[in-house]
């Protein structure tokens, strides 16, 4: 990678990746244009294929969002008014505003401190009369602990939707995160590790009937099931933003090996207890660091020492779930302790697929200084 020459090091950088994309987007592109093939063509199903099969699914539908996404995947499980799906309150809101918007609730349970994730321990505790499915979501793209959760989905008969915007290509145990559940989702916005130009998603189905009810309910067709008359809308995947994401997909082992290689630089400089840890190593995990994040109880300090030095940091997630305006919807389960820890003492570091590795060195030298003085 170039060096920085001390230039302002950003969160993120759209443009560069793009660049040896460019020649092969705009020649496809004019194809695209002169074809008359706008909607639900040659790309999108072809996108679909390959990402099923890389996520170690069946099926695969290309829809309008990430958002779309989970709502369709949670409406295919048979989430219905006044029933309840358990999640993380560390997480984006889409999360749970796809179980608000099908009139269900969502059930907040407290995260693992070492990845953030959901606790399967607290899963438990939570399940009602009316609970229906379990969301997990492998933040930062990090893998949960999907043995135990679907074990409890299973003695309980509950449905297991994966929320997995921020986790493509992570892996649990060697097996792709969207090969677990009855569906996972994707979603395609441009600062994700796999990203198009705009909006689109991703469900991915074990079962052939929930994929093909997903097309026809995209393509404003009405579905009927549960005892429940699903409306259609337009929820499709744009034929050019399949069209960019294939030509991305490509590149994308390339790209990821240029954030594992960032990632493994701040390793050398943080100490463990102040980053991610595996719950389950030497298991075959493996982490795509969606985002990179250090914890440290002096956090606006480090921010503040970060920022005078020209580096863009971000806070995720403060305050958690729990204390958005849409609780009201919502139900908690314990005390939630360790997401409103996380929520105080999180701080995301630069990483992307462009972040040149001698800027990754400064930041880190900045962040493993301020650690080792206390």
């Amino acid at each position: 990678m170039t060096p920085s020459n001390n230039k302002r090091i950003g969160r993120y950088d759209l443009i560069t990746p793009m660049i040896p994309c460019k020649d092969e987007i705009m020649v496809k592109f004019e194809k695209f244009l002169m074809s008359g093939q706008y909607i639900l063509g040659k790309e999108v199903d072809t996108l679909e294929k390959d990402l099923a099969e890389q996520c170690g699914v069946g099926y695969a539908v290309g829809v309008a969002s990430g958002s779309s996404a989970l709502f369709l995947a949670l409406a295919m499980a048979g989430v219905r008014p006044g029933d309840e799906v358990i999640t993380t309150p560390y997480t984006f809101d889409a999360t749970i505003e796809s179980i608000i918007m099908l009139d269900a609730i969502p059930v907040m349970v407290d995260i693992l401190p070492e990845d953030l994730n959901i606790d399967p321990n607290e899963i438990e505790k939570a399940i009602t009369n009316k609970t229906r499915a379990i969301m997990p979501v492998p933040i930062f793209g990090a893998p949960c602990d999907m043995d135990p959760i679907n074990a409890i989905a299973e003695k309980h008969n509950l449905q297991v939707v994966v929320d997995m915007a921020q986790g493509f290509g992570t892996l649990y145990k060697g097996k792709p995160m969207g090969s677990y559940g009855r569906m996972s989702t994707l979603s395609f916005y441009p600062t994700k590790n796999l990203p198009g130009i705009g909006d689109g998603g991703m469900v991915f189905c074990q079962k052939e009937e929930d994929a093909d009810r997903i097309r026809k309910i995209r393509g404003h067709q009405a579905v009927r099931m549960n005892n429940h008359l699903y409306t259609g809308w337009n929820s499709r995947l744009d034929e050019i933003q399949a069209m960019v994401l294939n030509i991305r997909l490509a590149r994308f082992a390339e790209e990821q090996a240029d954030r594992n290689k960032v990632a493994s630089i701040y390793d050398k400089y943080i100490p463990q207890a102040n980053r991610w840890q595996d719950p389950n190593p030497d298991q075959g995990n493996h982490i795509t660091y969606h985002q990179y994040w250090v914890r440290c109880k002096r956090r606006n300090e480090l921010q503040a020492i970060l920022e005078n030095n020209g580096v863009d940091t971000a806070i995720y997630y403060d305050p958690p779930l729990n204390h958005h305006e849409l609780n009201e919807y919502c139900r908690f389960s314990g005390f939630l302790r360790q997401a409103e820890k996380a929520g105080r003492e999180v701080l995301i570091l630069p990483i992307h697929a462009a972040l040149p590795f001698e800027d990754a060195h400064r930041v880190g030298e900045i962040v493993g200084k301020f650690l080792a003085e206390g």
